[in-house]
């Protein structure tokens, strides 16, 4: 913003003409009273007028949302004698800084009616400074003391207020100012950054009189600030250098409160320059790192992370964070935090993107022509765009884990996919695998302490599978991380915040464990927002043949010999199995037989021991094909709709596979009502 747009329009159209002034003032300020009348009551729109500030404009129209009174007095709240006192001590580096100027300031305004005003980031005045006994007594009407927060939201449009909103100078006078009672008030005002450019205050000049102040106001408060704001930057810088003089062989940025990098030295240019386009300075650390739940935690928490290794997703890269550690002023605010990574092994290419954190399958992975099955792709395709918990179950081996990597996929696709497996880690585990654990926590622990499943799954997906065999102890833990979002490591009193979408399978009906009193039925509510239940394979007809062609085509290829042919009877056999396994068991099945088929056609011959005294009646008979599970015309429509998917439903080679003529064949597709191309 020009320093010149700062300038009231009461300032820039007055007239040099000295015995005009007073005219001119009264019908600019009649003009603008109107105006804001006009506004506020939505009279005349915002791009209709051209003599008030858009600042001004938007500011009057929030303090009308305020509730605030155009007519009366809004009189601020004030900081009791403690809290002021607390407030004061926590911008000590603040004071120190400008109270010089502000002197030297009171000083050349000996001869004007002027007050001068420090305030900080949340508009609360800190410095009151009356030139006169005569201004003190005005001054009381309005209540302007030391701990009075005055702001937008408790007194209206007032030129500091936009300053701490916009971050701008800005002067206001008169009926610019929201409240009618300050009509006669005329104030310049800077904002006032600190060291790491967070918003730290404001310096002002208010003067009780329209012919007090003028263009050059506006110019002696900004260069004020500028001489503050030098000082507080030397403070910084010495603070800075403490932290850094044992980082000159290493990569050092400073990123300030709002995570936007304000330096960078050579060495850190260095490492991202041929990953980026332009500097670092300036930019989102979110943008170069990527968001990382440790750099929230000390911006908000001052408390310091030390060696730890990140990946760099967006560049597939790791580097090694040696500390990250807050910035404090000397009242032991937090300015910020500078971080520091070693030269060494900066860039080491990872095996591959995302390491093992990447989902491995999509819906279209998911085989299968069952219309239970459909259903469930499609239900969970509309589920992955709602960013809730999702709860699949299902017996073992039915696929839910595929289901997971798709939603993934759909949801969070850029983000990890990190799945625990609740019955394959030991109950003494868990704990430190879900939440991770400090250097020195227990014995045993890795020296630099590890993250956890959780916090590796910032920005993705977290599945936990089995979620039914999770220790009932561990449970208040989880249920406590979903509510608010953070973790903690153990040996840790650091929470670091979280983001991740959880879905939980299980094969165990989890409303019976929490009649058991074995699950928790808070978390069972939070678990099942959204619920997908997969249908067992005995229960999908010819989706196990289309399964059983398929992983005899994949070992074929795996293990580079030809795709053997799977017998009528082996297929008969296998409808009418019951899959206790369900897919895995199928898989594992097949690959048996494939590799115990001596020929080039597999036959129930070839199944394992277990699955043959099941079936042995049809081993036995091949020639009148018993149904144990399936009735005999339920078959015929299985092995017809295999044929036609075969022969790419060419029909006569379908009736040729099937060994009945073209009229049975047209006949039969008709009775079961199938599809044709």
């Amino acid at each position: 913003m020009k320093l010149e747009n700062a300038l009231s329009p009461m300032i820039r159209n007055r007239s040099i003409l000295t015995q005009t002034v007073e005219l001119e003032a009264r019908e600019l300020i009649k003009k603008i009273k109107q105006l804001k009348l006009d506004v506020i009551n939505q009279r005349i729109e915002k791009k209709a007028i051209s003599l008030i500030r858009p600042e001004v404009l938007d500011s009057w129209i929030r303090s009308f949302n305020y509730g605030l009174s155009v007519y009366d007095y809004n009189y601020a709240p004030a900081l009791d004698k403690d809290a002021l006192q607390q407030r004061c001590q926590e911008k000590a580096s603040l004071l120190e800084s400008a109270e010089p100027f502000i002197q030297q300031l009171s000083t050349m305004l000996t001869d004007s009616q002027c007050i001068i005003l420090l305030s900080d980031e949340a508009g609360s005045m800190l410095r009151v400074l009356e030139g006169s006994k005569n201004l003190e007594d005005q001054n009381k009407r309005f209540k302007l003391v030391a701990g009075s927060i005055w702001n937008e939201a408790t007194v209206g449009t007032c030129a500091h207020g936009i300053s701490l909103i916009h971050g701008i100078p800005m002067q206001i006078s008169g009926p610019e100012h929201y409240c009618e009672k300050y009509d006669d008030i005329f104030c310049s005002s800077a904002p006032i950054f600190d060291g790491n450019h967070n918003l730290s205050g404001t310096l002002s000049i208010v003067s009780p009189s329209f012919h007090q102040q003028n263009a050059h106001s506006l110019g002696l408060v900004v260069s004020m600030v500028w001489g503050i704001q030098k000082d507080i930057q030397m403070g910084f810088n010495k603070e800075l250098l403490h932290l850094t003089l044992d980082s000159a062989d290493k990569g050092v940025m400073t990123i300030n409160k709002s995570g936007i990098i304000t330096q960078a030295n050579t060495m850190a240019n260095s490492f991202f320059q041929q990953l980026l386009e332009h500097e670092l300075i300036g930019m989102p650390y979110q943008s170069v790192l990527g968001p990382l739940p440790f750099i929230e935690s000390v911006l908000k928490n001052s408390q310091a992370v030390f060696d730890t290794e990140v990946y760099l997703e967006r560049w597939n890269q790791r580097i090694t964070m040696l500390s990250v550690r807050a910035i404090l002023d000397n009242a032991g605010q937090n300015l910020g935090l500078v971080l520091a990574f070693k030269k060494n092994g900066l860039f080491r290419k990872s095996s591959s993107k995302g390491h093992n954190l990447a989902a491995k399958f999509s819906f279209a992975d998911i085989l299968g022509d069952a219309p239970d099955l459909l259903d469930n792709i499609d239900v969970s395709r509309r589920f992955s765009r709602l960013d809730a918990n999702i709860l699949i179950q299902g017996e073992s081996g039915t696929g839910k884990e595929m289901f997971a990597h798709a939603i993934h996929q759909e949801s969070r696709p850029d983000g990890p996919f990190v799945a625990v497996n609740c019955a394959a880690i030991p109950s003494t585990l868990i704990e430190s695998e879900l939440f991770g654990y400090e250097a020195g926590s227990f014995t045993g622990a890795e020296k630099q302490g590890r993250r956890g499943k959780i916090e590796l799954a910032h920005g993705g997906t977290l599945f936990l599978d089995e979620i039914g065999d999770m220790p009932l102890e561990l449970q208040p833990v989880l249920l406590r991380v979903l509510d608010e979002k953070r973790v903690m490591r153990l040996g840790s009193s650091l929470y670091l915040p979280v983001d991740f979408r959880l879905i939980s399978a299980t094969n165990h009906d989890l409303s019976q464990l929490v009649e058991s009193q074995r699950f928790r039925q808070d978390l069972l509510y939070r678990l099942q927002v959204l619920q997908i239940n997969i249908p067992p394979l005995r229960n999908r007809g010819q989706d196990i043949i289309l399964m059983a062609r398929h992983f005899a085509q994949k070992i074929a290829a795996k293990q580079g010999i030809e795709v053997p042919e799977l017998s009528d009877a082996l297929l008969m056999a296998l409808l009418n199995y019951d899959w206790p396994g369900n897919v895995r068991q199928l898989e594992n099945t097949i690959l048996y037989a494939v590799n115990v088929c001596r020929g080039s056609i597999v036959g129930p011959q070839h199944l394992p021991a277990n699955i043959q005294e099941e079936v042995q009646h049809l081993i036995a008979d091949t020639a009148e094909p018993a149904s144990k599970n399936l009735p005999i015309k339920e078959i015929e429509k299985i092995f017809i709709q295999d044929a036609l998917l075969q022969s790419n439903h060419n029909i006569s080679d379908a009736a040729l596979r099937l060994n009945m003529s073209r009229s049975t064949l047209y006949r039969k597709i008709k009775e079961y009502q199938l599809k044709t191309k």
